[in-house]
């Protein structure tokens, strides 16, 4: 049974009698949650990760560019060290031929101490070298890599160890013998090392149909006869 007004009530409730725009509002209130939101976030995130990993054509003439790039950073981190090569191999030679004066002589050790910090990570520019360059994934740039790795090695391997052998030679008479040997087989390696980078160079210059500058590794001096 129902009392006077019941189905005034009734009717006041009645989602029918609603105004639309009010249930429109009801149903729609989910997609500005939180918890949706932060969904949403994420899933864009996310694809656009994976849009950034995918392959994307590059063409020649941007590989080449990227490449000389790569190349022109290796070939300023690597300047100090290669200066600081040859002059050390100018002064064991001038050692060698008695060319120093008694004033040089004295000046030749901290010069080569120098020298010889320009070619380990303890120098700014080899530090960057080995730890801020990054040659771009593709075939002449998987061979710039090697070439780059190749330069690493010439300069804190086996040009640091040559002025480390060319300071003894000079400096410790009873070190002498062995530290020229080294110097030797030092020479050596720095010789075929400039090869190799010139080689992989080359290889990458062939995959791109183009010249790609030169890594300035320097034509090093020969060393005086022992």
């Amino acid at each position: 049974m129902t009392g006077p007004g019941s189905e005034e009530r009734a009717s006041a409730y009645d989602p029918g009698s609603m105004p639309a725009s009010s249930l429109v509002l009801r149903k729609a209130v989910w997609y500005r949650r939180p918890w949706f939101l932060i969904m949403l976030t994420v899933v864009v995130l996310a694809a656009v990760s994976i849009a950034a990993d995918l392959p994307h054509h590059l063409t020649t003439a941007q590989d080449a560019a990227d490449q000389n790039a790569t190349i022109a950073l290796i070939n300023t981190d690597i300047a100090a060290c290669s200066y600081a090569l040859t002059e050390s191999y100018g002064f064991y030679n001038d050692w060698r031929h008695g060319s120093l004066t008694s004033a040089q002589s004295q000046q030749v050790p901290p010069l080569l101490a120098q020298d010889q910090t320009s070619c380990t990570l303890a120098s700014g520019p080899l530090y960057d070298l080995a730890n801020n360059i990054q040659p771009v994934d593709t075939a002449a740039g998987r061979k710039i890599d090697s070439a780059y790795q190749e330069v690493i090695r010439w300069a804190t391997n086996d040009a640091k160890d040559a002025v480390t052998d060319i300071i003894a030679v000079i400096t410790r008479p009873a070190a002498r013998a062995s530290a020229q040997r080294d110097l030797l087989r030092r020479d050596a390696y720095l010789r075929a090392d400039r090869l190799t980078v010139q080689r992989l160079v080359g290889e990458a210059e062939a995959i791109l149909h183009q010249h790609l500058t030169p890594v300035r590794l320097p034509r090093l001096p020969s060393l005086a006869a022992t």
